[in-house]
Formats: structure tokens, sequence, C-alpha cells
């Protein structure tokens, strides 16, 4: 989560994804705070992992079609998905308000009777309701977002599942992990209804799957550059070296000058360029240069300098085996790499990483 939040702060749908992480790692920890007996000392802990539970399935499935879609809009009728985990909420309410003695005397009946969760109510909720709905509803949702992935490469076709091979693959797995998370926690269910007791290799079978996912998550970059939605794809291919560059949509002096100096100086390739440091090196106003930029091009100050960095990056492809990603990332002014991969995204149409492969191919 921590790497999530340093890489990708900036970018919306991060945060969808650091809830599912957190969703999985809080239930695991509860479920190890309960059985050692720890649950005594967190006693705020207590009823929180059925909110926890209830809001998964659905932040799930929004990241995963964000994801996929990231051309579509959450539309109003969407939000009614959240009236389960909402209403889950409302429920157990009271529960959340009970005092540490209260909490205690529910706890030592658990201890004596496991399944007195199962047979008691739980704050305004009916006993039996709130642990087998909340499984039904993510094993249900799981389905729904494995199909939502299913149906997308059906949509966009061949190029998109290829240029998006490995996000695609992110996202499976991430769906099928918490399919079986909640698929596991059904057996759980069941062993205690039944047994009375809880299962111990489910926990090490979710425990294991859950590092593997997060350790497959930071050691594919593929993944981590498409981390602002899958790359849709184009009736054009990507754009040839020259297409890069912004093209001057007014002719002036001024505006001719401007190209000029930013291809003869480069000075896009200083890190910590910014609109005052080129106005001053061009002698005027910042307020000015940023009127000529809008007119000169129809873009931002940041776009333009972007363009001419990612233009210089795509120069230099003919020695990339040389030194690694990161050196000609830096190389090229941008000062850390999801600037670079959003840059290069907009701009190329595929991610950094596909695109060099299919420059060795």
């Amino acid at each position: 989560m921590g790497f999530l939040l340093l890489r990708f702060y900036r970018q919306p749908k991060v945060y969808g994804l650091l809830y599912v992480i957190f969703a999985l790692v809080f239930l695991e920890f509860y479920i190890y705070a309960l059985t050692s007996k720890h649950i005594y000392q967190m006693l705020f802990l207590l009823r929180t992992p059925n909110i926890i539970r209830a809001f998964l399935p659905i932040v799930l499935f929004l990241y995963v079609r964000s994801m996929v879609h990231p051309q579509k809009k959450i539309r109003g009728f969407m939000w009614l998905d959240f009236i389960f985990p909402v209403s889950i909420l409302i429920g157990l309410f009271p529960d959340l308000l009970l005092s540490a003695a209260e909490k205690t005397v529910i706890l030592d009946h658990y201890y004596q009777k496991n399944n007195y969760f199962i047979h008691t109510p739980s704050g305004w909720i009916p006993a039996g309701y709130v642990q087998p709905v909340s499984i039904l509803v993510g094993v249900l949702y799981g389905a729904l977002t494995l199909w939502t992935i299913r149906n997308a490469k059906k949509i966009y076709g061949i190029d998109y599942v290829l240029v998006n091979k490995q996000s695609l693959f992110w996202l499976n797995l991430l769906s099928g992990t918490v399919m079986l998370y909640f698929l596991l926690q059904l057996y759980q269910y069941l062993n205690l209804f039944i047994n009375n007791s809880f299962d111990p290799p489910s926990q090490i079978i979710k425990c294991v799957i859950g590092i593997f996912l997060f350790s497959y998550f930071i050691s594919t970059p593929n993944v981590q550059e498409n981390m602002d939605g899958c790359i849709l794809p184009k009736e054009k291919g990507t754009p040839s070296l020259p297409e890069i560059l912004p093209d001057l949509i007014e002719n002036s002096p001024e505006a001719m000058s401007l190209n000029q100096y930013l291809s003869d100086s480069q000075c896009f390739l200083q890190e910590d360029l910014d609109l005052t440091a080129l106005a001053k090196s061009l002698e005027m106003s910042t307020v000015k240069l940023s009127k000529l930029i809008k007119q000169a091009y129809g873009i931002s100050f940041a776009e333009l300098i972007n363009r001419f960095r990612i233009h210089y990056f795509l120069s230099q492809k003919g020695s990339f085996t040389r030194y690694t990603l990161e050196t000609y990332i830096y190389q090229s002014g941008f000062a850390n790499r999801s600037t670079f991969y959003a840059a290069f995204k907009k701009y190329v149409g595929v991610n950094p990483s596909f695109y060099l492969k299919e420059i060795k191919r």
C-alpha cells in the first residue's frame, strides 16, 4: 500500500486497489487476532470485518470496470451497488458503539462456543444473516467481475488483449483471488457451523495467495504502467517520431522563435524546467509565455514540454540496449517513472514496456 501511494497517489483508480489490498490483509489479520485471543486488546475491531468484507466485492468490481473501460464513467445507477454494504454498516452500527465490557462478554461467549456469532443478532441485523449473505454477495460479484474482464476482451478485440496482456492477467488474478477468498470463507463458515471450529489450512492458502498476488504486482512493470486503465485499441497504429512533436498552429515570428529555441537548446531535458525558468531564458513574463504557447501550439506548457521529452526519448531507441530504461527516462528530463509512463501512454498510445518489446521483435 505504501508503494502504491508513493508511486500512484495522483491516480484515482489506485484508491480502489488500495481498499482491496487493505481488506484482504485486514480480514486475515482479524482472524489471527480472533484465534489468538489478541482481540481482547483490540476490542474496537469487533464487528468491523463484516463491514470491510461487505464493501470488498463492490469496490473490486468498480475498480476492475474502471480499468477495462477507462473511458466510461460510473453512472448514477451504479452507486446502487453500495446499498448492501451500506445496509450492513447501518445494521451493525449499534454493536460498534458497545462498551469494552459489553464487547468482552460477547467474546467470552464466542470462546465458550465458536458458532456463537452465527446464532446471535448483529446489531439490528437478525442472527445468521450477515456472514452467509456477505459471502454470497462476494461470490456473485466475483463472478460478475471476471465476466466484465472477459466481455471487455470480446468487445475491444485481439489488439486490446495483446497490448494489455499482463494488465488483464493481473485483473483476472486479483478478481480470481477475491472470489477464491469468498469461497474459502464459505467453506470456513460451513465448517464453523457444522464442526464448531475454524479450518487452519484454508487460512494458510489465503495468506500464500495474497503474498503471491502482491509480489506479482510489484515485480511486473507492465501492470504498474497501466494503473490508470487498460489502453483502448486505436484504428491508427503508434505515431511516427515526427508526429510526437507538437505542431505549430501559428507561424508568427515569436512562435517560430520559441519552437527554434526549444529544438536548439533542448532545455526540456532539464528536470526542474518550469514556466518561470523558460520565461526567464526567453526574457519575457510568464503570463506572456503561457499565452504564446497556447496560441502557437494550442496546448499547455506541461504538455508541450512532455511531448518534446517523449520525442527525445524515442529518438534514443537505437541504443536502448546499452543502458537501463530508467537512465533514458531521466536523461529525457522526466523527474520520475510515473510522469513518464503517463506521458508515454498519452502520446504514443501504448505503455513503454510493450513498445520496447515490439521494437525488439
